[in-house]
């Protein structure tokens, strides 16, 4: 059977994944055959990975997924020109550094995005820790050029809104933010530590390369040619799927593979 994987400019790689150039004879064992089968398979995952990491250094680009929290603030700090100990007071005193926080009134994630204010900065995804955290630093980035980088006003507008800043031409008469400003200012001044139950991966998943290593062990495990036969029909089943997904060719080969393994596990008994 032939894998073909394809994207939008062109076919990226094809490879047989059938037994092949494995000898007909009867001294060949069923499970010679499945060792030279996951052994073509080793080679097709090793490629992906090589790519990704290739793909990865050239174009300066991180797994995200794998960056920690500390890594992540400071790179937001980086991009938009704020002070990473005041992105991390802000996030002390919203979340606690909670990626999963939901407020009453709806903001979300470690910065506490507002809805339509995490739609108006390009977050797609509020609770993933890094878009939230890039778009609360894009935010106070953009307050403090509003307000000639008064920390104090930029932070009572980060919670009022700048409406009422403006409408009160300074700190707002509102318990909430006469208590905020001078909270975070004081987070700020102290420094802030990240707690190390907080700091951990953005989103807790793993990356693309180490998936391969998990699939590659997985697929060598395969104890014969049948069990092997019926994931490469998984696997067909599945690239169907996911080459009609956004993902880039070879991620798309590891998803794909991940839930093929996981299906022949549970069907072949």
């Amino acid at each position: 059977m032939k894998i073909t994987i394809e994207t939008d400019e062109k076919n990226i790689y094809t490879e047989y994944l059938t037994p092949k150039e494995v000898s007909s004879s009867s001294s060949t064992t069923s499970t010679e055959k499945a060792e030279s089968s996951s052994d073509a398979f080793s080679t097709l995952l090793n490629t992906a990975i090589d790519s990704i990491a290739a793909s990865n250094t050239t174009n300066g680009s991180t797994d995200t997924a794998q960056m920690t929290l500390s890594e992540i603030f400071q790179k937001a700090a980086d991009t938009y020109g704020v002070d990473v100990e005041l992105l991390k007071a802000v996030a002390k005193q919203e979340s606690n550094f909670n990626p999963n926080s939901t407020s009453s009134s709806g903001a979300m994630g470690i910065m506490q995005l507002m809805p339509t204010t995490a739609e108006g900065l390009g977050v797609t995804d509020a609770y993933d820790p890094y878009q939230n955290i890039m778009g609360g630093a894009k935010l106070l980035s953009n307050l403090l050029s509003k307000y000639n980088n008064d920390t104090s006003l930029a932070l009572a507008a980060y919670n009022a809104g700048s409406g009422n800043v403006d409408k009160y031409g300074g700190i707002p008469p509102f318990e909430e933010t006469q208590n905020y400003v001078p909270k975070v200012l004081g987070y700020y001044a102290e420094g802030v530590t990240i707690p190390a139950s907080a700091d951990i991966t953005a989103s807790g998943s793993v990356s693309a390369s180490q998936t391969a290593e998990s699939l590659k062990t997985a697929i060598n495990e395969f104890s014969s040619h049948e069990s092997y036969t019926l994931f490469l029909k998984e696997l067909e089943n599945e690239m169907k799927v996911e080459t009609n997904t956004t993902s880039t060719a070879y991620e798309s080969l590891l998803s794909a593979a991940s839930r093929a393994i996981t299906n022949t596990i549970n069907n072949y008994k």
